[in-house]
């Protein structure tokens, strides 16, 4: 159960904020005076909303497919040695490489759009959970499946009860560090080449001179991604991992 004293960094962080916003003009750093102010401005626009929906829209395409297809990939690859010496290198490599460094060519190759922004979305998000995936299922220990296999256990059953429970933990930390690194990729990538969208609110108040609606444009990336970590990543983890510790985020 959460202690009650959990939540004091909020106003303690409020605090701070006024504190900073006192050595500087309101066209400068705002102050969360200010941004309230901006909040019942933008809050009376659809266009405020259009772009909210519009990446939240662009999220749940681009990293439910990366997960889904992540999660079979890495597991055919857990279960194949030859497959996984295969995989590993092209993986490795890519994992390596900066998601929004790809931006700019999808941009070229898909457009000013849904589609480029999109496909870095799954850029970021598709390589941290197929590795996740395929160390989990490595982890694996014989032992259990040999266990499993004595008690009758075959086919469908030897995934459900051994394999699904194993891989789980490892795979849920995949999901939220591929989420992370999707959401702040896609914000990133709509600053630079996006129409619409979060990162294009932030971005064309930064340059009109409303720091107000940057602030305020990054404080509702930040809620959404704590939402979307309360309502869906936490449920999920104690759902499917909640048993291990290493599942622990």
């Amino acid at each position: 159960m959460r202690r009650w004293y959990s939540w004091l960094s909020i106003p303690i962080l409020i605090l701070v904020w006024y504190a900073i916003a006192s050595r500087y003009p309101s066209y400068v750093f705002p102050s969360p005076t200010d941004v309230l102010v901006q909040m019942g401005v933008q809050f009376r626009q659809l266009q405020f909303y259009g772009d909210v929906g519009l990446s939240l829209a662009r999220i749940a395409v681009g990293f439910g497919f990366a997960t889904l297809i992540a999660l079979l990939i890495g597991l055919l690859a857990g279960l194949s040695e030859v497959l996984r010496n295969m995989l590993s290198p092209v993986v490795s490599f890519f994992q390596a490489t900066p998601p929004l460094a790809w931006a700019p060519l999808f941009i070229v190759m898909f457009g000013l759009g849904n589609s480029s922004m999109v496909a870095v979305i799954f850029m970021a998000s598709f390589f941290p959970v197929v590795i996740s995936v395929m160390q989990g299922v490595e982890r694996i220990q014989e032992s259990h499946i040999r266990a499993a296999r004595m008690l009758g256990a075959t086919g469908w059953k030897l995934g459900l009860y051994v394999y699904l429970p194993e891989v789980a933990p490892a795979a849920i930390t995949g999901i939220y560090v591929g989420f992370g690194v999707a959401w702040r990729s896609l914000v990133a990538a709509e600053m630079i080449g996006g129409n619409a969208g979060l990162g294009y609110f932030i971005s064309t108040n930064g340059q009109t001179g409303n720091p107000a609606a940057v602030m305020l444009g990054i404080l509702v990336v930040g809620f959404l991604s704590w939402l979307f970590d309360r309502l869906m990543l936490r449920p999920l983890k104690h759902r499917l991992a909640g048993w291990s510790t290493s599942a622990e985020i």
